[in-house]
């Protein structure tokens, strides 16, 4: 009988899973499930990919005693499983046993032995296997009849290796991978091999002589260094391949013949997947036999659906009731000529009334002029009938506009959680619904099922903010700021094309200049843009010393590029001419085609993205135009007001995050040095130092000055030795020095650390969450990372919050004092305008006025606001 069986390694997809999802999903009893969940999504990846026909999975239980004989310190540098990945295996056996998917573990083994095994005896029954694993000792196992499902990326990309692929992977066979890995090492696991010998020489040896032994009978045929390697470590290369050789005769009870899958029972299923609140996924496993959930799914109700005038009259009337109408478009996947536009459906009590076209956009327009909506994303939505791109007309006035009653669905789960990295309402169902949103057939229908769970989620979802505390951040932050940013993404950015190409010439020479100086200095031609060529120039050519190798060769990243810079001037070339290629690809050459209709770039401000609350934008991102470089002032030279009587006005915080520390900490000399109004890094460096603050010089004012900044993103030592260039114990001492001048920093940082370990987040001035897992885990650095980010969250998210805040109450004076000037860009603590040069002085006060007086604080904000022809001269 021809049979596939899956033999999946427990450990390795657990550990990839772990570390490929966000920790931010937990059991209702709130132990962590991100783990599981990847697990889940590549089991069921791998069922839709290879349809097996039954599936087991083995997991480590221990090590072989005759492994730990032969190499004494064999995976003993593991450092210890968090406990946070440690505790899902318990979780993850028992989802695995509720699908009838045998689980194998074995005292004093390992699951590659197991792995092996399963394999060894599918092949005497005949029967196909399929190794599911991401560690590369099980290619040893590979022949006509096993094959090895290993992941390539995240935890869905997977790619599958038979004998073919393994010898054009690595050069060997699967017979000879344990005598690849006995002389190349594994580092993962502590093998050790022979130093010096790496994957191409172990290949390039073993396609010579075959195996271990034929190596040592023709040691006479090898040369130099490396005869003298492999003859000295002769037993620690027979040893290695001994560790590395996998068992295939584990003595366990198995029934391979009677294996089946899918044959679990639906009701236990249902029961083991919704204990860790899996829904979306038990979904798509009931699905494998024919079962679909339980009653969740019915829950939303979606259905009728509503065409022509029955459709118009449940809009008008859910309009005249106060209905907040669920709203959704879906874009035909198979766009033709002969297409009226996107599927639109505009939920109510009625049921989804369905329009396609213009039809449908002129029922939005009537829906946010008239009515109170719910969308994923409000502000996508509002585009739609006001476009990002003045020369389209808008289907609404400004003022339906900043009247419109929304409800946001994404933002209020952002709002929830920033830590997720996506936010969709087949995710915001799963957790806020309870269940996987219906599966339906056409484009029609789905935007009929979007729109009645954005609907529907409005009333779960405010009930979560007002349980957790958020609902002012959302209410009077976040959602009030949608319309701001959907009117200044309209009014977008004018930009001087000519000046643009004249930079664009000029850096096109200098790019053309410093290739051709690396290429004298290399002394032969070769690809520049190629980190492979460059290396070889480097390292094989120059001879300069290898920093670090990747699985592609030398690494030459910026930061190796940089260590080499100081002993030979071609990496500082090089480091210039990345800079100058990615601007020039970036801005110069990328915006002109980014303008729309109107001649304007019209960058997305996005509410969802960061996890601090700071807004970011994209298409293009103006927030990572380099503000400090001489290059980026060049860039910004280009941004110019909307008309020829207008200048550019710019209005920026000064040092409002150090400020809020001061607030927040409320260290009495740090509150003192703000509001005495003197030079701030310079009172810093007179405490710090010890010296009068007019004999502090620039030197020290700039120690200061990183130490003060430093701190506030909860640099530590290293760090701070790192970007000042200093010895370590200089800069732990200038650490210690700074907290025993302001004493009521350190207090309050420790405070504030502990208070976030105990909570599980830590928040702003106006209650903005964010949630740090990492402050739970076992691994010392991501501990440490958990720890900096509660120390920084309260002064970052808040100036984040403060910024939205002034953005809000400026975009309302300007309306209602009927300003001309507009709103173009936020760049974090920085406004930016285009002002009528009779406004300037008006417009220069009301913006002062508004962001100095938002909030009130121990000590004084400052804005400094200036204006000019241009963006970089303005700034």
């Amino acid at each position: 009988m021809s049979k596939t069986v899956a033999v999946i390694d427990g450990n390795s997809l657990m550990h990839r899973a772990y570390h490929a999802v966000p920790p931010t999903m937990n059991a209702p009893d709130g132990t962590p499930t991100n783990a599981c969940f990847g697990f889940v999504a590549m089991l069921l990846k791998f069922v839709e990919m290879a349809h097996p026909d039954a599936i087991v999975c083995a997991f480590d239980a221990g090590r072989p005693k005759w492994r730990m004989e032969a190499i004494e310190q064999y995976k003993a540098q593991r450092p210890p499983m968090d406990d946070a990945l440690k505790v899902q295996f318990p979780l993850m056996e028992g989802l695995l046993e509720a699908m009838s998917i045998p689980v194998v573990r074995v005292a004093g083994w390992e699951g590659d032995d197991i792995l092996g095994t399963v394999s060894a005896r599918d092949e005497a029954l005949g029967y196909r296997t399929l190794l599911v694993s991401g560690d590369k000792d099980v290619y040893q196992l590979v022949s006509e009849l096993t094959h090895v499902v290993t992941t390539k990326k995240g935890i869905t990309d997977v790619a599958i290796y038979g004998p073919d692929e393994v010898f054009e992977r690595y050069g060997v066979t699967p017979a000879q991978f344990p005598d690849f890995l006995g002389l190349k090492g594994d580092a993962s696991d502590n093998i050790p091999g022979v130093p010096g010998v790496g994957d191409k020489t172990a290949a390039k040896l073993l396609s010579a002589y075959g195996n271990l032994e034929g190596i040592y009978e023709h040691t006479g045929e090898l040369k130099g260094k490396q005869k003298e390697k492999i003859e000295t470590n002769r037993d620690q290369a027979f040893a290695s391949r001994k560790v590395a050789t996998i068992s295939r005769d584990v003595d366990f009870e198995l029934d391979l013949e009677d294996a089946a899958f899918p044959s679990f029972d639906a009701a236990r299923v249902t029961a083991a997947f919704k204990s860790v609140r899996f829904n979306a996924h038990l979904a798509h496993v009931l699905n494998l036999v024919g079962e679909k959930a339980p009653a969740e799914r019915a829950v939303l109700s979606w259905e009728p659906v509503l065409h022509g005038a029955d459709a118009h009259a449940a809009v008008k009337g859910a309009i005249a009731e106060g209905e907040r109408v669920g709203i959704a478009f879906v874009e035909p996947e198979q766009a033709s000529l002969f297409d009226a536009g996107a599927f639109a459906a505009f939920s109510t009590s009625k049921g989804a009334a369905s329009f396609e076209g213009d039809e449908a956009l002129s029922v939005l327009a009537q829906v946010v002029a008239q009515g109170r909506f719910a969308a994923l994303d409000a502000k996508e939505m509002l585009h739609r009938v006001y476009p990002a791109d003045t020369a389209q007309e808008a289907r609404i006035t400004d003022e339906e506009l900043f009247a419109a009653e929304i409800f946001d669905v994404g933002l209020a789960g952002y709002v929830m959680n920033s830590s997720v990295s996506d936010y969709t309402l087949e995710s915001l169902a799963d957790e806020y619904l309870g269940g996987a949103l219906p599966e339906v057939k056409t484009d029609e229908e789905r935007a009929c099922v979007l729109a009645a769970a954005a609907r529907a989620l409005e009333e779960p979802l405010s009930r979560a903010l007002e349980d957790d505390g958020s609902m002012r951040t959302y209410a009077e932050i976040d959602l009030p700021l949608v319309p701001v940013l959907t009117a200044m993404e309209r009014t977008g950015a004018a930009i001087d094309v000519a000046h643009l190409d004249e930079i664009g010439e000029r850096t096109q020479g200098d790019i053309d200049a410093l290739r051709a100086r690396i290429i004298e200095l290399a002394g032969e031609e070769f690809n520049v843009d190629s980190p492979k060529q460059l290396g070889h120039i480097l390292f094989e050519v120059l001879g300069l010393p290898p920093k670090k190798k990747t699985q592609r060769g030398y690494s030459t990243d910026a930061k190796v590029l940089k260590e080499l810079a100081e002993v030979h001037e071609l990496p500082a070339l090089v480091l210039r001419y990345r800079e100058l290629a990615k601007i020039k690809s970036t801005y110069i050459d990328a915006l002109p085609r980014m303008r729309a209709t109107d001649g304007r770039v019209h960058s997305s401000f996005n509410e969802t993205v960061t996890t601090t609350g700071r807004l970011s934008s994209s298409d293009p991102n103006l927030q990572n135009i380099p503000v400090r470089t001489e290059f980026g002032r060049h860039i910004r030279e280009c941004f110019v007001p909307l008309d020829e009587d207008s200048l550019f006005l710019s209005a920026d915080y000064s040092q409002i995050e150090l400020r809020l520390l001061a607030h927040l900490s409320g260290d009495e000399h740090l509150v003192a040095a703000f509001n005495s109004g003197a030079d701030f890094h310079a009172s810093t460096a007179s405490r710090v130092f010890g010296i009068p603050v007019e004999e502090v010089t620039p030197e020290l004012r700039s120690r200061a000055k990183a130490v003060n900044f430093g701190i506030v993103y909860g640099q530590q030592a290293f760090g701070l030795s790192q970007s000042l260039g200093v010895p370590f114990g200089e800069a732990k001492d200038m650490i210690d020095r700074y907290f025993e001048a302001y004493p009521g920093v350190r207090a309050y940082l420790d405070a504030t650390v502990e208070k976030a370990r105990k909570r599980g987040y830590a928040e702003t001035m106006f209650g903005r969450k964010r949630h740090i897992p990492e402050l739970h885990a076992g691994n010392a650095n991501l501990r440490g990372f958990g720890e900096r980010t509660a120390m920084n969250h309260p002064m970052q998210g808040s100036a984040a919050d403060i910024i939205k805040l002034a953005m809000i109450e400026v975009s309302r004076r300007l309306r209602e004092e009927g300003f001309a000037a507009k709103l173009l860009i936020q760049v974090h603590d920085e406004l930016d305008f285009s002002v009528p040069r009779g406004e300037v002085e008006a417009l220069s006060a009301m913006v002062r006025e508004v962001m100095e007086g938002v909030v009130e604080l121990k000590v004084p904000l400052i804005a400094d606001v200036s204006n000019a022809p241009t963006w970089a001269e303005a700034h």
